[in-house]
């Protein structure tokens, strides 16, 4: 049988990218998906093309009421929320003395704030199910291991993982059956990655530099992370709640 025979899975940033290969095997695995994203456009193209078991839902991460509609919805069409899968997120490097006050409440707001507000909206739904779920945040190695470059984009990161292990705590003293999460990628030439490769002034170096940081000498694909994350999703982690996988080639360990 399929990992994730007949369940229900949101995904964020499901647009592009991570995102939609994480949407693919989670179809893979025989889950009933909700692509969300900002685009509609994007959106329903990649629904369009993993097929019937897939939904295209518009959400901004950063807002409550966009939320709880997309949730709603969700719920409507196929009775409710097994999996929500934390993706979407914005990168833009700066260092400390080029990061203005603006940039940084953004990035924290999305890639923080976002996991925070998702995590709250989906338990309010799962916890009436009376069955297990599953709460799978996708960060990034900055959580742990930051550099200059990514001073607002490693602390949002780090402050999601800590919002992971304190709700992964919060259910497990509540007594609900939902667990908590996260899945570390290194780089993956994502559109993001590449607008961070255009933006630097020797492109040739900075995607030379981003494959070094990786031990095992190249970077990372969106299918690799989205493994992690069907593990975390499925009942073979029924044990694992506040917990970390780091899919990164080696480096954090370097």
């Amino acid at each position: 049988m399929s990992r994730l025979q007949n369940k229900v899975v949101l995904v964020t940033g499901a647009t592009s990218g991570i995102g939609t290969d994480i949407a693919m095997r989670c179809v893979e695995e025989g889950a009933k998906v909700a692509i969300a994203g900002r685009s509609i456009e994007r959106g329903e193209t990649v629904s369009a093309e993993l097929g019937d078991n897939t939904i295209f839902v518009q959400l901004d991460v950063a807002s409550e009421e966009s939320w709880q509609q997309a949730i709603d919805l969700v719920v409507k069409k196929w009775g409710c929320l097994d999996v929500l899968v934390n993706n979407a997120g914005v990168m833009t490097p700066c260092d400390v003395e080029n990061t203005s006050v603006e940039l940084f409440q953004q990035m924290v707001m999305t890639n923080a704030g976002g996991v925070f507000i998702g995590c709250k909206s989906a338990i309010g739904q799962m916890k009436k199910q009376n069955k297990s779920a599953s709460l799978v945040n996708v960060l990034s190695t900055t959580a742990l291991k930051t550099s200059a470059w990514t001073m607002a984009y490693g602390a949002s990161k780090s402050a999601a993982l800590s919002i992971t292990k304190s709700i992964a705590l919060h259910c497990a003293e509540q007594n609900y059956d939902i667990r908590c999460n996260a899945v570390l990628p290194g780089v993956v030439m994502t559109p993001m990655v590449e607008n961070v490769i255009s933006a630097s002034p020797d492109q040739e170096a900075a995607l030379a530099g981003l494959t070094a940081s990786h031990p095992i000498g190249r970077l990372l694909t969106g299918a690799e992370v989205a493994n992690a994350v069907i593990y975390y999703a499925c009942e073979e982690s029924s044990g694992v709640t506040g917990s970390h996988f780091a899919v990164d080639g080696g480096l954090t360990a370097a």
